[in-house]
């Protein structure tokens, strides 16, 4: 663990966002926080930009608890071991996803971007891709390809 005297309160301005991390189609992660940040020991935070229309592949992310905040447009969240089960957040609510759920992100508008804020229980990124679920996933309005 780092000497606590060595650590400082850290800002991060949203155009120093960093778009270095693994990506998923339909949806833009641009990190804030991560373990390439000296202090952050336990936490991951970024920012997810879901564009019109889109719906991400099947994935989860390990053994990492996130917890996401809604800014902007309706979500659409799939779960489940054959994304059986659905709800829907919008701005101000905040979505628990627990650990190795399999889980997949629909933007409810085919007209605007959704936004949310991303806080996870560990600094790498981790994110696994499931393309063997693809048969049980909503299928996106409007087709993206993941940047990189």
């Amino acid at each position: 663990m780092n000497d606590i005297s060595a650590k400082h309160v850290r800002i991060v301005h949203r155009q120093a966002l960093e778009g270095d991390t693994p990506q998923t189609s339909g949806l833009v992660r641009e990190v804030a926080f991560d373990a390439r940040n000296p202090d952050a020991d336990h936490l991951s935070a970024f920012r997810s930009t879901v564009k019109p229309g889109a719906a991400t592949g099947a994935h989860h992310h390990g053994d990492q608890e996130t917890v996401l905040y809604i800014i902007s447009g309706t979500a659409r969240f799939r779960w489940g071991d054959r994304l059986e089960h659905f709800a829907e957040a919008g701005p101000g609510d905040f979505v628990f996803v627990p650990a190795h759920i399999v889980h997949q992100e629909i933007n409810a508008s085919a007209e605007s971007e959704t936004v949310w804020v991303v806080v996870r229980s560990g600094t790498d990124p981790i994110v696994v891709n499931l393309p063997d679920l693809d048969e049980y996933i909503e299928q996106p309005a409007i087709e993206y390809t993941a940047p990189g």
